[in-house]
């Protein structure tokens, strides 16, 4: 297209990306949840929805997966799509022509986890799978399947592909609020109401 790489998140509400930017829908995709979380974070909540709308007005279409927009981008079909890095870098080694980019404002992020339900049958056999899927050994399994989230296992081998934090800007993003249930459907609704339903 001959444009400049978007360093930034406004640099992907100038009128030169119109219908060029892809990201999942909040509503279905955690990924897309974060970033409308992320921006209500960065910019405080009337300054983060003025950024949505603003975005939305460059959106050629919400996909209902958040990482989507990566392959759409890596197909050609998008110029630029709003995902969680390690999704980015999978799609550059498998050898699309993409470019990963961590906004210069700052960026949330997601902290990928696991629960035992309290009462849960085969107890002894989930803390079993847990304790592994924690030791060094389970994490670098994520090597040899071209997965490039950080480890939580600070022991085990990485990527030098895997996105490396300590380059990037991260927010201090508020699990707490932003995980509640009633904060995210207060979110959604507002983003229904106020972004969803302008014309782009």
């Amino acid at each position: 297209a001959g444009l400049p790489a978007p360093a930034c998140w406004e640099d992907l509400t100038k009128p030169e990306y119109k219908g060029m930017v892809q990201m999942a829908n909040p509503n279905s995709s955690g990924t897309a949840y974060t970033t409308l979380a992320t921006m209500v974070q960065l910019f405080g909540e009337e300054g983060g929805f003025d950024y949505m709308k603003r975005l939305h007005a460059n959106i050629n279409q919400y996909t209902k997966s958040g990482s989507a927009p990566i392959k759409a981008a890596g197909q050609g079909e998008t110029l630029i799509g709003i995902v969680f890095m390690h999704d980015a870098v999978a799609a550059a080694v498998a050898g699309f022509p993409i470019v990963t980019v961590a906004p210069c404002e700052g960026t949330g992020y997601e902290i990928g986890s696991m629960s035992i339900i309290k009462g849960a049958r085969n107890m002894d056999e989930a803390k079993a799978f847990y304790d592994w899927a924690l030791t060094k050994e389970a994490q670098e399994l994520a090597l040899q399947v071209n997965a490039f989230q950080v480890m939580s296992n600070v022991a085990a081998a990485r990527s030098d592909k895997a996105p490396d934090l300590a380059a990037i800007k991260l927010i201090d993003y508020d699990f707490k609020k932003y995980g509640s249930s009633d904060e995210r459907k207060r979110l959604l609704a507002k983003w229904d109401t106020e972004v969803s339903t302008l014309p782009q």
